[in-house]
């Protein structure tokens, strides 16, 4: 991503350390029955070359693919033919145009077009958000990996290896994230998205049919 904002190409030997060091780490974990993980690609790359790289990928039907929300709808549906499971990932800007936005929900319901009445098996990334507003297998959440570790007790108030101990209060709050309590500031601004996004991309130059002038009736 610091590659692609600086309008540089990511160096393919950095690739190569970053994502060995991922299957490295993965490779102790991952085979456990339900697991699965992101298979990594090249932010902002051609399809034609993520669609290459996901050859790389040495787990087998363990990973699922991420589909960039910028690409084609086309992509999404070829990836969905190959794999299991589809990870979205939305492309615009976390804090003018995240996840939940009008530019979101009008891209969701192009996919909502492809999916039909059974939806394939999609995660969404940075999701939780949304999880209940559209039939996603799964959803992830930015904000139990960056603000759970508030929730934890501290140490001498709780016994840190029981269930009730240190891990008590992040996985309280991560049960609130699954059944989507968020504030009801954060949902009446995501109900707005989603009606704005139900709107027409732009009015008619004519105006509604009541309010036509005679000349664009063809009167005079």
């Amino acid at each position: 991503m610091a590659a692609m904002r600086a309008g540089k190409e990511w160096d393919e030997a950095d690739r190569q350390v970053w994502w060995r060091a991922y299957y490295d780490w993965l490779e102790r974990i991952l085979f456990t029955p339900g697991r699965w993980a992101i298979m990594p690609d090249s932010p902002a790359a051609p399809s034609q070359l993520n669609d290459g790289l996901l050859n790389d990928w040495p787990f087998g039907d363990r990973g699922a693919p991420v589909w960039h929300m910028d690409g084609s709808i086309e992509r999404l549906a070829r990836l969905c033919d190959r794999y299991s499971r589809v990870c979205l990932g939305w492309i615009g800007d976390p804090k003018r145009e995240p996840v939940g936005c009008d530019a979101y929900h009008r891209k969701m319901d192009e996919v909502a077009a492809l999916m039909g009445n059974t939806w394939h098996p999609l995660h969404m990334l940075r999701g939780t958000l949304v999880a209940r507003q559209y039939p996603f297998a799964s959803a992830d959440s930015t904000s139990l990996a960056q603000n759970g570790h508030r929730y934890d007790y501290q140490d001498g108030q709780h016994d840190a290896f029981t269930i009730s101990g240190k891990w008590s209060g992040r996985n309280r709050y991560a049960d609130r994230l699954e059944l989507g309590l968020f504030g009801g500031r954060v949902q009446s601004e995501v109900r707005t998205n989603r009606t704005a996004a139900l709107r027409p991309q732009s009015a008619s130059r004519t105006g509604p049919v009541d309010h036509r002038t005679p000349v664009q009736l063809g009167l005079l």
